[in-house]
């Protein structure tokens, strides 16, 4: 998947997850996030490209991009680009714990993404925050 997000991103892709929407995202930010946050206008957490089924999130040198994925008969292939951050926009990243671990997004315009995480992808969402967060 990292090739071709690459192709589409128009830059190598160091890293990538698949993480799932969730129905009740409204009213998720805080923790840690609402700490980093302090003067921020933080606008209500939705979902990039309003979309509401698997996203890969992939990150390159200088870009975070979310893409839609498609249910294959046997496995799951890239889709369609819905949105493309600036690394350099991004405000906090943040992991919560759980059954199913939530991944937030901030970034500086006050857009959060909160996204859910399968506990098989938890390692690679681990290596995405470091990338994110080691800027």
């Amino acid at each position: 998947m990292n090739k071709k997000a690459s192709e589409i991103m128009g830059e190598s892709v160091m890293a990538g997850v698949t993480l799932e929407a969730q129905e009740s995202i409204k009213g998720m930010v805080g923790g840690v996030i609402g700490d980093v946050l302090t003067g921020v206008d933080l606008k209500p957490a939705s979902l990039p490209g309003d979309h509401t089924g698997i996203f890969y999130v992939a990150v390159g040198p200088n870009n975070v991009g979310f893409f839609s994925m498609k249910r294959g008969m046997f496995k799951t292939s890239l889709d369609q680009l819905l949105v493309q951050h600036p690394r350099s926009d991004l405000q906090a990243m943040e992991i919560k714990s759980g059954v199913m671990p939530a991944a937030h997004f901030v970034f500086r315009d006050g857009t959060n993404y909160v996204l859910m995480c399968p506990r098989i992808h938890l390692g690679k969402l681990k290596k995405v925050r470091e990338l994110l967060v080691t800027q």
